[in-house]
């Protein structure tokens, strides 16, 4: 019985750790294109290379054709024009970056940021996929996507212990030049 348990346990936690990267994306409805948005590592942390992602997908309720039949799914933005900007905004602060396509994905974009410092980030995605204007917001608070953790919580050593260290080799140092001047005397 406790074999049992325990295989369950470990099932439903595998599962878990699949589901949860695809929960970590908020996804809307634009035209016939249903956009898939967050972060390029989740969860985010402070301090570390990321940024946002896209995925551009046809929406479940895109209305198929003779032509559709005939590409293939991964073809569907042949010959469309995709320009999308994020505006990203922390308190204050805001930016705005070049949503560029992942090299060999099709629909994938992406964009290079380092947030700087833990909390909520909102994004306001605007520009165009073909005829289709998009002007979309994204916000870490609303859960569809991890705000950003302190990266204290995944560096080690400890920056704090490093930091500690070096005030002690200074502290070396200035007490052996102090030796060193008073032998010079």
């Amino acid at each position: 019985m406790k074999r049992l348990f325990r295989l369950t346990m470990l099932v439903a936690a595998l599962a878990a750790l699949w589901i949860a990267p695809a929960s970590a994306h908020g996804g809307r409805e634009v035209g016939d294109y249903n956009i898939v948005f967050g972060w390029q590592v989740e969860p985010a942390y402070a301090g570390v290379f990321n940024g946002p992602e896209i995925f551009i997908e046809l929406a479940h309720g895109h209305e198929e054709t003779e032509d559709d039949h005939s590409h293939e799914d991964e073809n569907f933005l042949e010959g469309v024009e995709v320009n999308l900007t994020a505006e990203v905004t922390f308190g204050p602060e805001t930016i705005t970056v070049v949503m560029e396509p992942a090299y060999g994905e099709v629909g994938h974009y992406v964009a290079d940021l380092v947030p700087t410092l833990p909390g909520d980030y909102i994004f306001r995605i605007t520009g165009n996929i073909g005829d289709t204007e998009v002007d979309l917001t994204f916000d870490s608070a609303d859960g569809e996507f991890s705000s950003v953790r302190p990266s204290t919580d995944i560096l080690f050593p400890s920056a704090f212990s490093l930091e500690a260290r070096i005030a002690a080799l200074e502290a070396q140092i200035a007490e052996l030049e102090a030796a060193l001047a008073a032998l010079a005397e």
